[in-house]
């Protein structure tokens, strides 16, 4: 358990530096993040893989819902997913993965 859950922290601590290296790299080579944006959103691929991200944040939102406890919770988990992306994804699995884990785990 602590295993998966250091690799979830590294990875999800990747993926935000990934994010603020993206953040801060200079417009004038690249464009602006509306620019690439533009861009991606013409290239089949790209919308394709921007529909899978969004459908994956729903699947994600889906499972925050069922396993927290009030809708309140869940709500304030599940809504920066649209907008922070995986980086609140593993955040929310590093504090609930013990508690899923021990959840699931029960035999019925």
């Amino acid at each position: 358990m602590n295993v998966l859950r250091a690799l979830i922290g590294v990875l999800g601590l990747a993926l935000l530096g990934l994010i603020l290296w993206a953040a801060f790299a200079k417009a004038d080579l690249h464009g602006s993040f509306m620019d690439q944006l533009g861009v991606i959103t013409t290239l089949p691929w790209g919308i394709v893989s921007l529909f899978d991200l969004y459908v994956g944040f729903f699947f994600f939102a889906v499972i925050v819902f069922l396993t927290e406890r009030s809708w309140l919770a869940a709500a304030a988990w599940a809504a920066p997913i649209f907008i922070v992306g995986n980086v609140w994804s593993a955040l929310w699995l590093l504090l609930k993965l013990p508690s899923l884990a021990r959840r699931l785990s029960r035999t019925d």
